[in-house]
């Protein structure tokens, strides 16, 4: 039956397991149960974090030393926080504040953007807005040159006044101003006016500080400090800005004065030489400072007298909030808006080219693709635009190229005779990044792919970044021959903990070939035997 085939095969069961998974130590039949070996610990390595996409990698420096400069950068898409930038570990990047004047960033997955608005601040330095051109992104890695001009620069003018206020007004009017020259600019508020934030509230503090900055628009001081991206879309006429002023109020607590219950003055020179008259009416245009937005106002600035000395004339306008302000005039745009520049010999990869003049400020750092010819095209240059073009290499001051003399660069070529510091050999150096095991030493090492390396002569220079070869190899170009440098590395991935603590930077010998090795500490398991 059923009950009777079930109860031998139990049976037959017990009698295996009693003759195979037991053994007696004596002969008095005790079992004693086979060992059991101990669970293994495993040392994991990471795996090796993913490569990089394209790296835009921007340096912020002083217009005139090209030494970098402490700063604070916000960047904009249209007026509002960018939301297309990430960092290498895929974190938004709306704003950094950097020490050593560097910043880099990537596009988001998925990001269609052609430019974004880079908002400059930095402690004795005129506030300035970049216009960051990311079309050349496609092509690789995209190095960004962002001069600041000193407050102390010939040609500019700062001063601050401090004013009482109470309940958000004076009952006094209140005045500041500068006078240096055709540097010259000033601001009144009636008394009784109402100062206000972004908001339109009345300020808290019991004080105002009035800081205005004033140019001298017939030198290279004006364009340099005027903010980038007032000809954006522009296809028929340029302003030129003939006047400059930045102007802000802050009051005790820290607050921007934005607003103003009744309209304010502001006045600004200028110089004779730009073609106004007296009782000429010129367009006003003004950017917001914070978020880098050019707007025409609807008011007009009336040129004034002209001074007894013949320098400038004094110009005036009303207005309801401050910001940066720029009278300007409308010339004939350039239809073949490109200039080429041909080199006489080949020129270093990386070197700073740089258009100066009285309307126009711009600085490009050459790409690989550059070194024997650069074409600079939609920058909305005027019909008659012209500047001095230099080349220097902003990691020692080495000038390659001084057109001395301004250039037209309306649709032309120019032949420029480069000459190269003789005392100068260049060369490369290649770094491999490894990573192993603190807690099993005998794991196999793990390439760091994915790193944002980057390197530097001197602490105050400007920040090269590395191309990548794949592989967790890097090299690095165009290195002195006989100098030392100072190579960073930021990690990606499973490796970013190596980035604690100001990550990692080694010295290198130019020209040498390296392995740079970092110990972490792996992810441990456990397998039952």
């Amino acid at each position: 039956m059923f009950t009777n085939k079930k109860t031998l095969l139990a049976m037959s069961v017990a009698s295996v397991f009693a003759l195979s998974g037991c053994s007696s130590d004596d002969d008095k039949n005790e079992v004693v149960p086979d060992p059991i070996d101990p669970p293994t610990e495993v040392v994991v390595p990471p795996e090796a974090p993913a490569e990089l996409g394209a790296v835009v990698n921007g340096n912020i420096v002083d217009s005139a030393t090209l030494n970098v400069v402490p700063s604070t950068v916000m960047f904009f898409e249209n007026g509002v926080a960018s939301t297309s930038l990430v960092d290498e570990e895929g974190n938004a990047v709306t704003s950094v504040t950097t020490e050593d004047g560097n910043f880099s960033f990537l596009l988001k997955n998925g990001a269609d953007v052609n430019s974004v608005t880079a908002v400059v601040m930095a402690d004795s330095y005129v506030q300035k807005t970049f216009v960051i051109d990311l079309s050349e992104l496609s092509e690789g890695d995209l190095e960004v040159l962002l001069p600041v001009v000193s407050e102390e620069t010939e040609g500019l003018a700062v001063e601050e006044t401090s004013s009482t206020v109470s309940g958000g007004s004076s009952a006094d009017p209140i005045t500041g101003g500068v006078a240096n020259g055709k540097a010259t600019a000033a601001v009144t508020v009636p008394g009784g006016t109402v100062l206000q934030d972004a908001d339109g509230n009345p300020v808290e503090g019991d004080s105002v500080t009035l800081s205005v900055t004033a140019a001298d628009t017939s030198t290279t001081a004006g364009a340099a400090i005027t903010p980038e991206g007032l000809n954006a879309g522009s296809t028929t006429t340029v302003k030129q800005p003939v006047g400059v002023a930045s102007v802000e109020m802050v009051d005790s607590n820290g607050v921007k004065i934005k607003k103003f219950s009744q309209p304010i003055t502001v006045s600004m020179a200028i110089p004779a030489d730009k073609g106004v008259s007296t009782g000429d009416m010129l367009t006003l245009v003004s950017q917001n400072e914070d978020t880098g937005v050019w707007t025409t106002e609807t008011q007009q600035v009336e040129v004034k007298d002209l001074m007894a000395d013949g320098s400038f004339y004094n110009a005036s306008f009303m207005t309801d909030h401050l910001t940066f302000f720029a009278a300007t005039t409308d010339t004939a745009i350039c239809t073949n808006d490109q200039v080429t520049i041909n080199f006489s010999e080949s020129v270093a990869k990386g070197l700073q080219l740089k258009f100066e003049s009285d309307t126009d400020s711009f600085t490009k750092v050459l790409k690989a693709s550059e070194v024997d010819s650069v074409t600079i095209s939609g920058k909305g240059f005027a019909a008659d635009g012209s500047a001095r073009i230099t080349l220097v290499d902003k990691k020692t001051n080495d000038v390659w190229y001084d057109s001395v003399s301004e250039e037209a660069i309306c649709g032309t070529t120019i032949n420029a005779s480069v000459t190269a510091p003789a005392e100068v050999t260049l060369v490369d150096s290649v770094v491999t990044l490894t990573t192993t095991c603190s807690n099993d030493e005998s794991a196999a090492p793990v390439t760091a792919t994915g790193s944002n390396v980057k390197y530097y002569l001197d602490q105050n220079k400007a920040r090269e970044k590395a191309t990548s070869n794949g592989g967790g190899v890097y090299t690095l170009t165009n290195m002195i021959e006989g100098e030392t440098y100072f190579v960073s590395v930021k990690y990606s991935g499973a490796l970013a903990s190596l980035n604690a603590n100001g990550g990692v930077v080694e010295q290198v010998e130019a020209g040498s070939d390296v392995t740079i090795n970092r110990a972490i500490t792996c992810d441990v398991t456990t397998s039952a035997n």
